[in-house]
């Protein structure tokens, strides 16, 4: 099979603004697997230009990306009061759309949004990779206004944790930095705490060994066993939040996970 390209030769758009890229598998051998990509990142960023489409693909499944409001494809679209139910919602509406035995693999913000919704939809998830998910509410403090003000064109948050999450969004070219942060605001309002999320679905969890992010997200692995589904944990050594998206190991780990 050759190398996949971006844009995908299949994109639409969903009822609350996601954008579907799908590269379709000629002779699948299983069912499609759906990417979430993470704060400030995109289709392009997070998994075209880190090279996840064709090993993914070579496991016999087609290949479905979102990028998620405000976001990539969809960075026209402002998230303003947007909730979680109403992405889970159009997610829930996509797998039903491509039948059983469907995976989804979430980075970062994704990895949670694919946490909530295996937990929803345990039927409609066969495979479920979390990579670099922050675990404690604190990776998601953003002072509201200040994101906003900087997003604007003001000065850098004074807040020291709003600047230094939030100032990522600056790093990927093309953004519309007001959508972002709405998105991030609004994604982060309605997020559950992952103890109280925990999906009923077979699950590798993923995370830079130098991930300060993902520290801890060992436990999500745990969680899952104790509620009765095989899970595995994978630690990237050396690796951090950025480029354990590149690692050869992730997607080795990935791809073994799919085929089993």
């Amino acid at each position: 099979m050759g190398q996949l390209r971006y844009p995908a030769p299949d994109t639409r758009r969903t009822a609350h603004g996601l954008t579907v890229h799908t590269w379709e598998h000629q002779q699948p051998l299983s069912g499609p697997i759906i990417l979430i990509h993470g704060f400030a990142s995109n289709t392009l960023f997070n998994w075209v230009k880190t090279g996840w489409l064709d090993p993914l693909m070579e496991t016999g499944r087609s290949v479905i990306s979102v990028d998620l409001p405000g976001h990539g494809a969809s960075r026209d679209v402002d998230p303003t009061g947007l909730s979680m139910d109403e992405v889970l919602t159009d997610l829930h509406r996509l797998t039903s759309e491509m039948g059983p035995h469907t995976a989804v693999h979430g980075y970062s913000l994704g990895s949670r949004v694919a946490w909530q919704f295996a937990h929803a939809h345990p039927g409609s998830v066969a495979h479920l990779v979390i990579g670099g998910s922050p675990v404690t509410a604190e990776a998601y403090h953003v002072d509201p206004a200040q994101a906003r003000a900087w997003a604007a064109g003001g000065s850098e948050p004074a807040d020291e944790l709003t600047r230094g999450y939030i100032t990522v969004a600056a790093m990927t070219p093309g953004q519309n930095l007001p959508h972002v942060v709405e998105l991030r605001l609004a994604l982060g309002a309605d997020l559950i705490p992952p103890e109280e999320t925990v999906p009923s679905v077979p699950t590798l969890v993923v995370a830079g060994g130098n991930d300060e992010i993902a520290a801890g997200s060992e436990q999500m692995a745990q969680w899952v066993r104790q509620a009765g589904q095989p899970a595995r944990f994978v630690e990237l050594p050396g690796r951090n939040h950025v480029n354990a998206l590149t690692s050869r190991d992730y997607k080795g780990a990935v791809t073994d996970f799919l085929r089993s």
